[in-house]
């Protein structure tokens, strides 16, 4: 059985320390998290390590200031992309690897999109999971009640509000668990508590204008009751990336397809990387 403490490393880049978790053998896959509170790599993969892993390399990196890797010092005017970007490239470098699959959901999506625009030679698939920045949503509300949960966790950081966050990330009946809201409640706290930088990455840039240019193969996964990052985003994505694919979820399917549907989400994903 794969655990967190066995595969457990930390690297020494970028002025800081960045943890990651280092699984299997193969060609390497890099997988990130998203922007939320209590978020990191492995709570967010971890359903779907034992298929990634038997014939993958699997690198599950916690982005500076999430898990426990430290909040980096941002270079001057370095939008979020670029600094998340930053990190997931010095694990390259550190472990020597001249290219790799990357995986980011959500907000995570966005430096892995940096990537492949700017070093697509680094780049051999994207996987992009409810991925922002698609564009404007044209039949979703917004903003979305996930996105104003989040905020109000941010301000308040109660079990209570962690509590109707989760909700909101797993609407799926049965789903959602004490042990699910306890592990990503003290993710949060343990984020908390790490030292803050002395200069802050700014906003995430308008990747839009990068879709159109991946090379790469691309394929693109979404939940239809995504309260995070609207579904609409699918359609933006089909528009914008040439070599790409879409798979979506019903079925009250939300945020976390990765935990929800582990298994078809290790077939549509394994498929697609051997292919």
């Amino acid at each position: 059985m794969i655990s967190f403490e066995q595969t457990s490393h930390h690297l020494e880049a970028l002025g800081g320390r960045l943890h990651y978790n280092d699984i299997g053998e193969g060609t390497p896959l890099i997988c990130v998290h998203g922007g939320g509170s209590g978020a990191n790599a492995w709570d967010n993969t971890k359903w779907a390590l034992d298929g990634l892993s038997a014939d993958h390399r699997v690198l599950l990196l916690d982005l500076p200031g999430y898990g426990t890797s430290d909040n980096l010092e941002a270079e001057a005017d370095e939008s979020r992309d670029r600094y998340y970007a930053r990190a997931v490239l010095a694990l390259m470098d550190s472990l020597g690897l001249e290219a790799a699959h990357l995986f980011g959901p959500s907000m995570g999506a966005t430096p892995m999109i940096r990537i492949a625009h700017d070093h697509p030679d680094r780049v051999l698939k994207l996987v992009l999971k409810s991925p922002a920045g698609m564009g404007k949503h044209f039949l979703t509300p917004s903003p979305m009640d996930g996105i104003r949960a989040l905020d109000t966790f941010r301000q308040d950081p109660t079990f209570e509000n962690m509590t109707q966050l989760m909700r909101l990330f797993v609407p799926g009946k049965g789903l959602l668990t004490d042990a699910l809201i306890e592990a990503r409640f003290a993710s949060a706290q343990q984020a908390m508590m790490l030292k803050p930088a002395a200069r802050k990455p700014t906003e995430l840039a308008d990747i839009r204008a990068l879709l159109p240019k991946l090379t790469m193969p691309t394929l693109v996964l979404w939940g239809h009751q995504d309260r995070m990052v609207a579904m609409d985003g699918a359609l933006g994505a089909l528009a914008l990336i040439p070599k790409v694919e879409v798979h979506l979820w019903g079925g009250g399917t939300g945020h976390f397809v990765e935990f929800e549907h582990a298994d078809a989400f290790n077939r549509v994903v394994i498929s697609f990387l051997k292919a």
